[in-house]
């Protein structure tokens, strides 16, 4: 009777263990995928929130230089960013993404234009982005609506 079992090469335990592996990989695959997409998701939004803090680190270095006024810290973060790949859909203050600046006194007053901000003054830059214009493949995994960098703050020279 065993021998018969094993005559028959489509009850063999070779090609059961086959089929076995099969069906499991059918179950674990789409697991890995979504793993996989997730991770590619996650890493991209780390890798926008780092080219939105140098953009405002740029705009900011440019802010504390007497002579510049906040026309120019835009540009020069906006530069940054098309530098990094993003084009005018995807940012284009301020109808795509922000550049809020703001221009504080050595006495605390809040300023509106850091051209003439007297030396000592703080200011600080922050860049903010839509989220559709940073997801690669779907919105599961980055949710939030906006990515914003990191708030950059120095002081004028």
């Amino acid at each position: 009777m065993r021998l018969h079992y094993f005559s028959d090469p489509s009850n063999s335990p070779r090609h059961t263990r086959l089929a076995a592996a099969a069906v499991e990989l059918a179950f674990i695959a789409p697991i890995l995928v979504t793993f996989m997409v997730g991770m590619f998701e996650m890493s991209r939004g780390v890798m926008v929130r780092q080219t939105l803090t140098g953009a405002a680190r740029k705009g900011c270095r440019t802010g504390v230089v007497q002579g510049f006024a906040n026309s120019d810290i835009v540009n020069d973060a906006t530069d940054v960013m098309r530098d990094s790949g993003f084009t005018s859909s995807q940012f284009n203050p301020p109808s795509v993404g922000s550049i809020n600046i703001t221009v504080t006194d050595p006495s605390g007053n809040t300023l509106s234009d850091t051209l003439n901000a007297p030396s000592g003054s703080k200011v600080s830059v922050q860049v903010v982005i839509p989220a559709s214009s940073v997801n690669w493949v779907s919105y599961y995994f980055l949710t939030r609506s906006m990515f914003e960098s990191d708030l950059v703050v120095m002081m004028k020279q």
